[in-house]
């Protein structure tokens, strides 16, 4: 019912009254994404576990154009393992996702289904339930704040995402995104909670500028507020604050030599300003934990025509709950390799390590594994 609502609205507020025919009237669009994916995990109890699967994600939407200027998407999504330990197989239109990362492998859901007004080339609105990405730039993309359905995760947002393109560039963004009770749409860690009415409601605001063609390739900033999210004590019965995070991205390019190899260096720096306390994450003491997140990669893109080579190293602290990408307390190194084998495919090899940077008061011993995988991406345009 909320979501007519602010259909009519919108309806009201964007009368569609432009209609020539530029565009077909339905677009199709989607992706499929397999590959093979390994994890090596030395467990905080001591244990030693292994995991190997096939998986594949696949996505197939339609975009129904009412006019120049009003359109509508809908898509379906859905991922599977080769091992049936993993799948359950179930299709539902959730309203959050159903585990820590997202769907569970053999879950499948509707990921859009949103409406689009885009008047010009400055203002683009939608509404309803749609994908967003502030990815840093380099060959293997991660972000501390917004990346909807990395990997073959599916996540998304229910809300309205405003752009606005200013005339040196810029893109100014503005996201108000809805959760339940049950929990959000998008990742986030203990101890957020979203239980507490005025949490049901993330705004995010951001601004951000790209030029491939530029040294400076890509600058931007954000800033994430959860109001009363963040339980300081890791449960409802300690202190309940709100949460808020800022983070800034910074990549810039440089040619090696004559050949058509450039240089990327990727930065983004994150500060979560009011955190839990050491005892709520297991880390011991009763001060609050940091909020500090950065990441840097180093890139070199076509080492040959269509290939690249990226390396990431990554902190995030204790108290940095809203990426997807980087868990919190977690150091991060990986290596990835692209092959862009044409503009709608490619493929990808990854291996990475991740551990623990604090070790938990419950536990042996900090957690420490490597994962790799062999993926190839098909977009159907």
């Amino acid at each position: 019912m909320q979501i007519i609502i602010l259909l009519l609205v919108f309806f009201c507020i964007f009368p569609t009254h432009v209609y020539s025919r530029e565009k077909e009237l339905l677009d199709f669009s989607g992706d499929v994404r397999f590959g093979a994916f390994g994890r090596d995990r030395n467990q905080r109890d001591g244990e030693r576990s292994r995991r190997d699967d096939l998986r594949i994600r696949a996505r197939a939407g339609v975009q129904l154009n009412f006019t120049d200027t009003f359109s509508g998407k809908f898509r379906f999504a859905g991922r599977y393992s080769s091992d049936d330990r993993f799948n359950t197989y179930h299709f539902e239109i959730f309203e959050a996702i159903p585990s820590d990362g997202g769907l569970r492998l053999g879950d499948s859901t509707i990921d859009e289904f949103y409406f689009r007004y885009k008047p010009s080339d400055q203002i683009d609105i939608r509404l309803g339930r749609f994908q967003t990405k502030f990815e840093l730039e380099g060959v293997a993309k991660k972000s501390f704040s917004r990346n909807d359905s990395d990997n073959t995760n599916i996540t998304w947002t229910d809300g309205v995402h405003v752009k606005y393109t200013i005339p040196s560039g810029w893109d100014l963004h503005a996201i108000l995104q809805r959760s339940k009770d049950e929990g959000p749409t998008t990742v986030r860690r203990n101890p957020l909670d979203f239980r507490e009415e005025d949490s049901h409601i993330t705004y995010y605001l951001g601004a951000e500028k790209k030029d491939k063609s530029k040294t400076i390739v890509q600058k931007g900033f954000d800033i994430t507020h959860i109001p009363d999210a963040l339980q300081r004590d890791g449960d409802a019965s300690g202190s309940i604050e709100d949460y808020t995070a800022v983070s800034g991205r910074l990549a810039m390019q440089w040619p090696l030599g004559k050949s058509g190899t450039k240089f990327l260096w990727s930065n983004e720096l994150g500060y979560a300003f009011d955190t839990p306390r050491k005892s709520a994450i297991q880390t011991g003491g009763e001060k609050d934990t940091s909020g500090l997140a950065f990441q840097t990669t180093f890139n070199f893109i076509d080492i040959w025509p269509k290939h690249s080579l990226g390396i990431v190293y990554a902190q995030t602290r204790g108290g940095w709950l809203i990426s997807g990408d980087f868990g919190n307390n977690q150091e991060l190194v990986e290596t990835r390799y692209k092959w862009q084998v044409t503009k709608n495919q490619k493929f990808e090899a990854r291996i990475r390590n991740r551990e623990d940077i604090d070790k938990r008061t419950n536990a042996e011993r900090k957690r420490r594994e490597w994962d790799y995988y062999l993926r190839y991406t098909i977009k159907f345009n």
